[in-house]
């Protein structure tokens, strides 16, 4: 009981110095945008790229660390492995893909936002970017040809219809393009295989790569609510 008792004052006082040291944004366009989101209880977070084929975890089975929770067949060369998964693209073709009856039942189950998936750590992009031609829209992806091939567009306007917010999901890593994954070096870990202190144009034209990405999301795909960046050791 004591130890519950030190476990529990801890978090009050950290509850305490939160609520202390938290300050509301000043900016009255991002206050708004906070109270328009501070009702907003449920809602659907959705994962879906090329390692919905194979019906994997979404892009961790390239990453060669080695953790439990990041299944690989054991007896697999990692670079055929990476190659192999890499190509995963050629076989994207969801032609049942109707964003409509996801955003009915979402709204039926009283959800109230989407987020959903724009590009995971692997690199697919779901919606047309000029920044890469590893993409949903690209030649060789067989539904590239679909009316509805710009995925990510097609789920926000239907969301959108249901009058839910929408929420943009995108990975600041990216281990598909060689401004993070340089085919020069290996690829020890979930981090930029090389130094970037001594590579440091390359680095920029990452981030240059990156920050273009997110351009054309915010602004050719409508009002987007939330940008729901994933990777936090990308700085």
């Amino acid at each position: 009981m004591k130890k519950l008792s030190i476990i529990f004052s801890l978090c009050i006082t950290y509850i305490c110095v939160y609520s202390q040291t938290y300050q509301a944004p000043a900016d009255e366009k991002v206050a708004e945008k906070l109270s328009q989101w501070s009702d907003k209880k449920f809602g659907l977070f959705m994962h879906w790229g090329i390692y919905s084929i194979p019906g994997i975890v979404e892009s961790w089975s390239i990453n060669s660390e080695d953790a439990d929770w990041i299944p690989r067949d054991s007896t697999a060369n990692y670079e055929e492995y990476k190659k192999w998964y890499f190509n995963l693209n050629k076989q994207f073709n969801p032609v049942n893909f109707d964003p409509a009856i996801w955003a009915a039942y979402a709204k039926n189950a009283g959800m109230q936002y989407v987020v959903f998936t724009t590009k995971h750590h692997d690199g697919f992009a779901l919606f047309d970017t000029k920044q890469s031609n590893y993409k949903v829209t690209a030649p060789e992806v067989p539904y590239a040809t679909n009316p509805k091939a710009n995925i990510t567009k097609a789920v926000f306007e239907a969301f959108r219809k249901e009058g839910m917010m929408i929420g943009a999901y995108f990975s600041k890593p990216d281990w598909h393009s060689e401004f993070y994954w340089w085919p020069r070096y290996a690829t020890p870990d979930r981090n930029n295989n090389y130094d970037i202190r001594l590579h440091p144009q390359r680095w920029q034209q990452f981030k240059q790569f990156t920050y273009n990405q997110i351009a054309e999301l915010m602004s050719d795909y409508g009002k987007v609510d939330i940008l729901w960046l994933d990777g936090g050791w990308v700085r």
